[in-house]
């Protein structure tokens, strides 16, 4: 049986709330429609690897890293 990283879904819930960071301030609407799309995929990815680990959609998912959070920072002021 595989077994899941906790890392691989650290990583999935990063690129969603990356994506979705990106997407609020995108002017070009095409644009921010395909990173809508991305974070929703990324997600997927997030809550397909959750559930392998027996978690429901009770069960929250973890909150974006604290790189994360610190890159979107960074991306706010450039």
């Amino acid at each position: 049986m595989y077994m899941i990283n906790p890392q691989n879904i650290q990583t999935e819930i990063d690129a969603a709330y990356l994506y979705d960071k990106l997407a609020a301030a995108e002017k070009d609407e095409v644009v921010a429609q395909v990173l809508r799309e991305m974070h929703q995929i990324e997600l997927g990815h997030a809550n397909a690897f959750w559930a392998k680990l027996g978690k429901t959609a009770a069960d929250p998912l973890p909150a974006p890293s604290r790189r994360a959070r610190i890159l979107n920072s960074i991306g706010r002021i450039f």
